[in-house]
């Protein structure tokens, strides 16, 4: 599959997942931006509407429980945050209580492969572990360094 092919099927399988998710509002980015305050979703820090895409400091909505987890894609679902702290987060939605883990945990124990890793958890480990990996110091660090390959690279 060559890698168009590749990215018309990976559009596919979204726009699907979009509709069989529910309902969907139309929004804009500064829609979206003027209610978050220009603050981004994930690491706190202010987003600057000047950069542009791809630059890792412009101005991207994430939805904040992912379309590909079932999320909707209303104005209720998404947040501002920089171009690079939405792909850090790609679609890893943090866990926040013990039965959200134990579901991934069933989840993952439905897979063979898996499953012996999966007996090897905890969903209170789970659970501080993603917290710990969503914190705003750890996605500023990771802009940062996205910010600073971008500049050395003169893109």
């Amino acid at each position: 599959m060559s890698r168009s092919e590749a990215r018309r099927a990976q559009d596919r399988l979204r726009r699907d997942r979009l509709r069989s998710n529910g309902s969907a509002e139309p929004y804009t980015v500064a829609e979206i931006g003027e209610r978050d305050g220009w603050l981004c979703g994930l690491c706190q820090d202010p987003v600057d509407r000047a950069y542009p895409h791809p630059d890792p400091r412009a101005p991207s909505l994430d939805h904040v429980r992912a379309v590909a987890s079932g999320g909707t894609d209303t104005p209720g679902n998404v947040r501002l945050t920089h171009w690079g702290c939405n792909h850090e987060r790609n679609s890893d939605t943090p866990l926040t209580t013990v039965e959200e883990a134990r579901a991934r945990l069933e989840v993952l124990r439905r897979k063979p492969g898996l499953r012996d890793y999966a007996d090897s958890l905890t969903p209170e480990d789970m659970v501080r572990g993603s917290l710990a990996r969503h914190t705003p110091e750890r996605y500023r660090a990771r802009l940062a360094r996205r910010v600073e390959r971008h500049t050395r690279e003169g893109r």
